[in-house]
């Protein structure tokens, strides 16, 4: 199939120059009024990971592949406007909380990081102090006065190992504290970098107490190389401009918040309390969660939750603002977007985490009610990143009803049953390590860490959520290609130690190996009972994607589609796998770009119909 895709393509660059004309060459394709620009192209291809990128004679067809998996995503939020899915609740709740997230981010750009500059003068001292690694002693205590007390004792001759010898933090110091620039608060570093050997500072306070430092020795740092030289001033530059960024958002926080109060409705609050810690403590005791495992708010819950408060109380102001107070309804949909989670099920736990998200929540909203104030909803980066959001979703609501849609029959399960159970005509089967997380920190730190070639099992046993598997290092045992939805389809066309993901799946992000993979498989028949469920499951799957292929296909002749293949054949993109995590401005996280499974199967049927369609 690759090869014929390759090939009818090349038949379409070198034979239907016409057909692309009119499309910009900013362009690859273009989807009705929807296009897809170069750098939208490359920025997804090179951050959503994908197996067998880095094998030679594979580029070609990764990327044309990829390129039709985003053709079919815009079509599908084509026709999910047309079907007015767009006026559904999740999707505008979903298009205001992208909205909120991109606001906020343009007000960040514009207002704290657009105004720090990295001065010369800084980069000469940063480049000085990042020469030399510092080794040094402390004393800490929480106790102002007990802090005194130990400087004037140094400053009477009292040595600083001997008060050091009597003191709590001893154990950790058998050695000195290697110290680097830029591992220190910018002020602590500034009294300690300007220590002489042998001389300590005065008390200095800190977030979790007060410390006085004793320079112990001093080394060069040599960098050998001309590489590790620039990525030396790389990494220096990141900490200075780190280091402007936090003043300046502070300073702006003071300028913002100075005159700001807002109000919460206590009694509404110590519901939510109450109704959260009931969720976590039953989650708790009845799933197999470790005892430090944070438990998510997912949507059951939220559902659960609004159906206990009731719709009065919903409707109810949660946040009390000036002008449109948040509702209750609101605030839970938002946390529960945001991703909310608690480890511990006690009332204080829950309302100390549940008060930290809420103040999160109105500093968010002020923002970005701010941001709309000096009209960054309009900017065109913000106005395209909605768009692609937006899509995404429309694009999984559509895909979501139709697989919803899917029926299997008792009779066709009896079929498939009795199919299955002929020896010589069982399915592929195949055997995955898998690593499923729903922290896209995991995520990128696992992706991470295979690139630096650490066993996948290792990574399962570590952080794998899923409970099968736990205990088996991650293993799912030997299981049909139509098992496991997305999984076992990914999988058959997989080679024997390809690593593919991260996959979006229900639970989060699945990076699964292949270990195993059986052409023909014999089994011990199972019972029907046994077994029933399981293979209506896997049914429905397989009529889903078939469904799915025939749906896309004939919207892809509904449509419009141009191929700008001449500047699509121009682009490099680099085929290192690679997952991005974005960062917004005052806080959140999301992943860097909407994640796709590889949706191809559609465009072979599509590209003969235009061979068809272009020959005389």
């Amino acid at each position: 199939m690759k090869s014929f895709l390759i090939g009818i393509l090349l038949f379409f660059i070198t034979n239907s120059n016409s057909y692309a004309q009119g499309v910009d060459e900013n362009y690859v394709a273009r989807v009705g009024p929807k296009t897809i620009t170069n750098s939208e192209f490359i920025e997804r291809y090179e951050m959503t990971p994908g197996f067998r990128r880095h094998v030679k004679g594979m580029e070609e067809s990764t990327q044309l592949e990829f390129m039709f998996t985003l053709v079919a995503e815009k079509l599908f939020a084509l026709e999910a406007k047309d079907l007015r899915l767009d006026t559904a609740e999740v999707i505008r709740f979903s298009e205001r909380a992208f909205e909120k997230m991109f606001v906020r981010d343009a007000l960040f750009q514009r207002e704290v990081k657009n105004k720090i500059s990295v001065t010369e003068e800084e980069i000469i001292l940063a480049s000085i102090r990042n020469a030399s690694r510092l080794y040094v002693n402390f004393l800490f205590s929480e106790d102002e006065e007990e802090i005194n007390q130990l400087y004037d004792y140094l400053n009477q001759g009292i040595p600083f190992d001997s008060i050091l010898a009597e003191s709590p933090e001893k154990e950790e110091q058998l050695k000195p504290i290697q110290v680097s620039f830029g591992q220190l608060e910018e002020r602590v570093e500034d009294a300690v970098f300007n220590l002489k050997i042998s001389e300590f500072t005065a008390p200095i306070l800190t977030s979790d107490g007060w410390y006085i430092f004793r320079l112990v020795n001093r080394s060069e740092n040599i960098f050998l190389t001309e590489a590790d030289r620039n990525e030396a001033m790389k990494t220096l530059i990141r900490i200075v401009e780190g280091r402007k960024l936090r003043k300046r958002q502070a300073e702006f926080y003071i300028e913002f918040f100075g005159n700001q109060k807002v109000d919460v409705n206590p009694v509404i609050f110590e519901s939510l309390a109450q109704k959260i810690s009931a969720i976590v403590e039953y989650k708790k005791k009845n799933f197999n969660l470790k005892p430090e495992e944070p438990v998510h708010l997912d949507a059951f819950d939220v559902i659960n939750i609004e159906g206990q408060l009731g719709e009065d109380t919903l409707s109810m102001s949660f946040i009390k603002l000036d002008e449109n107070p948040i509702s209750t309804r609101e605030f839970i949909r938002t946390i529960a977007f945001d991703g909310f989670n608690v480890a511990d099920y006690k009332i204080n736990f829950v309302r100390a985490s549940l008060d930290f998200t809420t103040r999160r929540v109105i500093e968010h909203e002020l923002f970005y009610r701010e941001g709309i104030r000096r009209g960054y909803k309009n900017l065109p980066e913000v106005q395209s990143e909605l768009e692609r959001w937006v899509d995404n979703y429309l694009f999984q609501k559509l895909q979501n009803n139709i697989v919803d849609s899917v029926t299997v029959t008792d009779q066709e399960v009896g079929d498939y049953y009795e199919l299955l159970n002929q020896p010589k005509h069982f399915p592929v089967v195949v055997n995955i390590i898998e690593v499923l997380t729903s922290d896209l920190e995991i995520v990128d730190t696992v992706l991470s860490e295979l690139n630096k070639g650490t066993d996948i099992r290792l990574l399962a046993s570590k952080y794998s959520e899923r409970e099968f598997t736990m205990g088996r290092n991650g293993e799912f045992g030997r299981f049909s290609v139509f098992s496991h939805g997305e999984i076992g389809r990914i999988a058959e066309t997989m080679e024997i130690g390809d690593i593919y993901g991260p996959l979006k799946v229900p639970e989060g992000y699945s990076i699964f190996q292949l270990i195993e993979k059986y052409d023909e498989f014999i089994e011990p028949v199972k019972p029907f009972e046994q077994v029933k469920e399981q293979y209506r499951m896997d049914l429905m799957f397989d009529k889903a994607r078939l469904k799915l292929i025939d749906y896309t296909y004939n919207l892809a002749v509904k449509h419009n589609i141009e191929l700008n293949l001449n500047e699509f054949d121009n682009i490099e993109v680099t085929q290192i796998p690679s997952f991005g995590i974005r960062h917004l401005g005052f806080g959140g996280k999301m992943t860097a770009v909407p994640i796709l499974a590889p949706n191809v199967e559609w465009a072979y049927r599509w590209l003969q119909l235009q061979d068809q369609q272009i020959i005389p």
